[in-house]
């Protein structure tokens, strides 16, 4: 059905993007073990990769010019499904108590720190989904994902996630840190797709 109707389509594979990002945001917060939670953290992207569904960070570095309102509907759909996600379990007996400072820390730090941090975290993003698709392993996405995970490395839509599950209010200042997180994302993995030219293994340049 969905794949009959385009719109219908791209929605609903949107939507389940940031779902499934949602849900890694709820297994950071409830592991005490950091490193286990960005583990698991990439059970998320990898599924999304599997059954190709539309995660902004993930395509932001194929972006043309006459993409750029796709993809920003496409980041807004998927910030409302990791949104919806990681808001639901608010209301379970699951202890969420480590988002406050995990949201505290990205809305007190200045929106400079904010935008390296997202460039760096768009520059994993580009190797993990390059690198997939390149050798199809899960191996090169756990590895970025973990990486720019444990480093505090800032993604758009995984942090719409915790902001909602912290109850953070919607205001000015939380939608122009999102921004920066968006335009920080796309920089870092245009960085590599338009600035530093590469080709998938068995594709001449």
């Amino acid at each position: 059905m969905f794949n009959s109707n385009p719109l219908l389509n791209f929605i609903v594979r949107s939507l389940l993007s940031g779902f499934l990002i949602g849900l890694g945001c709820l297994v950071y917060v409830v592991c005490e073990n950091r490193y286990v939670g960005a583990f698991l953290f990439a059970l998320g992207l990898l599924t999304i990769l599997i059954k190709g569904y539309y995660l902004y960070t993930g395509r932001v570095g194929d972006w043309v010019p006459r993409q750029t309102l796709t993809l920003l509907i496409m980041f807004c759909l998927n910030g409302i499904g990791a949104a919806l996600a990681a808001y639901l379990f608010t209301f379970t007996r699951l202890d969420l108590s480590a988002v406050q400072t995990i949201a505290a820390t990205k809305l007190q730090d200045d929106l400079l720190s904010i935008f390296i941090l997202a460039v760096g975290c768009g520059a994993m993003m580009h190797l993990a989904v390059f690198n997939f698709k390149a050798e199809r392993h899960p191996l090169y996405v756990i590895m970025p994902i973990m990486f720019f995970i444990i480093c505090g490395f800032e993604h758009c839509v995984a942090n719409s996630g915790y902001f909602a599950m912290a109850k953070v209010p919607l205001n000015f200042d939380l939608f122009l840190r999102l921004a920066v997180m968006v335009i920080g994302n796309g920089i870092g993995s245009l960085l590599f797709t338009k600035f530093i030219h590469v080709s998938l293994p068995g594709k001449t340049s």
